[in-house]
């Protein structure tokens, strides 16, 4: 396959970045930042600062420049999820589409978390050994933290936390000149928000653990002195210790002298160093490593993989995330696990009816997993608990589209069908909109196959005989039940497909 140089820019809190790359082999022949801090009040005035679109749009024209010298022809824009909460960004994603024929594609802050993991697996030299020991990410940006875990080789949990050392910094600012005591106020702050934060960690907590810490600028610069002091590639849980102890009560002048911390980023260390620290001891670090890797490289990763230039797989990630979702609203497993399986053979068998994707059949993998969280507030109208749970709820590495794409998959899984629900379906876009009508149909079929939550079908085969599609179902058991409910559910099938759908018993010896 011939190289093919790719552009990726993606525009964070306090810089504009840019890289070429080969996707094919993942090298980058550029990389270039522009200082433009699109969000430097963002946190506090919830608000872009717009003197500084400008500043971003001329930043951008000349990274397209560049990529046109190097004659790249393909390249995205990506935006921070802590940009994407401003109250004005979608005034600034049109402004700057109107000078630069940029759009920002809003990322997540899932998806950001998700990102840097991707970057970290296949980046990070020492990490298939690693992570068979509990091991923990800690994606520190701006004003948020993403948290992966790994253990016995695998991913185990993931999730991100509205607390960065800008946003700290910002919000706690006023009380600087007002409290004698702001180095414990902050600390107090911080360990309040990662308190109930640190409960849905999973266990083994107690268990000495990995961490590999991922864009803490400024610290890095503290990190990597600190290393070069200590002669090794990683820092233990004493040497860290001893760097906290040197620098958090150290002065301004101190800390731009001797760690040669720009002025700028001076406000930055303390909240930062509190922030690391709090973490450090939730997650019980003994041996801590700095990555540098970005959601830039992640970003990179994702575009190989989805070009057909790199085959890394990561959905086990999503997979995982979602059943922990699924247990934490209590969702019988069995009843998850055969509904899963039905929908998943139902999508592969039916694929000259609805013509999608790999990643549409990941969402259905997703949605078949989740669908029934709302039972957790009552079985009644549990779909409609569904939606808004799944609404509120962190979906790794999902867009917030898809997010919104499960959420309502999961609401129409049961007997509302969108037709009678316009408030809710009428303002998606049209494609969103029969991609739910599809899902939502198959999901239907799957879920009213195993209605009575008894796993009476063992297996089932599918054919298409129009103007029929014919599910046989091979069990031991009457199926009354889940012909009465599958003949109800069969109706949104035939509204959407335009075939009708039968069960056909054949019995198993």
């Amino acid at each position: 396959m011939a190289a093919k140089l790719f552009g990726i820019m993606m525009i964070n809190v306090q810089s504009i970045e840019l890289s070429i790359v080969n996707l094919r082999t993942l090298k980058q022949v550029e990389r270039v930042r522009s200082d433009v801090a699109l969000g430097e009040d963002i946190y506090d005035q919830h608000t872009i600062d717009y003197d500084s679109v400008e500043q971003a749009a001329s930043a951008l024209t000349g990274f397209v420049q560049i990529m046109n010298d190097y004659g790249v022809e393909d390249y995205r824009l990506w935006g921070s999820w802590s940009l994407s909460t401003a109250n004005n960004a979608d005034y600034v994603q049109d402004q700057l589409l109107v000078r630069t024929g940029l759009k920002i594609d809003w990322l997540s802050s899932s998806q950001e978390t998700y990102l840097r993991s991707a970057a970290v697996a296949v980046h990070f030299p020492r990490f298939k050994q690693m992570i068979t020991e509990p091991t923990y990410l800690l994606g520190i940006n701006s004003g948020s933290v993403g948290i992966s875990h790994y253990d016995q080789g695998n991913f185990v949990f993931s999730r991100s936390l509205r607390l960065g050392p800008v946003r700290i910094a910002e919000v706690l600012e006023d009380l600087q000149s007002s409290v004698p005591n702001y180095v414990e106020v902050l600390d107090d702050y911080i360990s309040s928000q990662i308190a109930d934060f640190g409960r849905f960690l999973p266990g083994r907590r107690e268990e000495p653990s990995n961490v590999v810490m991922l864009g803490v600028a400024p610290f890095s610069n503290l990190f990597r002195q600190q290393q070069s002091k200590a002669g090794v590639e990683e820092l233990s849980k004493c040497d860290f210790q001893a760097l906290y102890d040197d620098v958090i009560d150290a002065s301004d002048q101190y800390l731009m002298d001797k760690y040669e911390v720009d002025e700028e980023d001076v406000r930055l260390i303390v909240p930062e160093m509190l922030l690391i620290n709090e973490l450090l001891q939730l997650t019980n670090a003994q041996k801590i490593w700095l990555g540098n890797v970005t959601v830039l490289d992640g970003l990179i990763i994702q575009e190989a993989v989805k070009l057909g230039y790199k085959k890394y797989n990561f959905n086990d990630q999503i997979v995982t995330a979602a059943k922990n979702i699924a247990d934490r609203y209590n969702v019988e497993p069995k009843h998850r696990d055969l509904v899963t399986k039905f929908a998943l053979h139902l999508f592969d068998q039916l694929k000259p009816l609805h013509h999608l994707g790999k990643r549409d059949r990941l969402l259905l993998q997703v949605a078949s997993i989740v669908h029934d969280v709302g039972s957790y507030i009552d079985p009644h109208q549990h779909y409609m608990h569904s939606d808004y749970i799944l609404q509120a709820t962190e979906l790794t590495g999902l867009t917030d589209d898809e997010k919104k794409t499960i959420a309502m998959i999961s609401r129409y899984h049961s007997a509302q069908t969108p037709s009678k629900d316009l408030k809710h379906f009428e303002h998606m876009q049209l494609e969103q909109r029969v991609l739910v009508s599809k899902l939502s149909a198959i999901l239907r079929i799957a879920d009213a196959l195993d209605d009575g939550r008894k796993q009476k079908i063992d297996k089932i085969s599918v054919s298409i005989k129009n103007p029929r599609v014919i599910i046989t179902c091979f069990s031991h058991d009457d199926l009354f039940l889940e012909n009465w409910v599958f003949a109800q559910k069969a109706e949104f099938f035939k509204e959407v497909f335009g075939l009708t759908p039968v069960i056909k018993l054949r019995g198993v010896r």
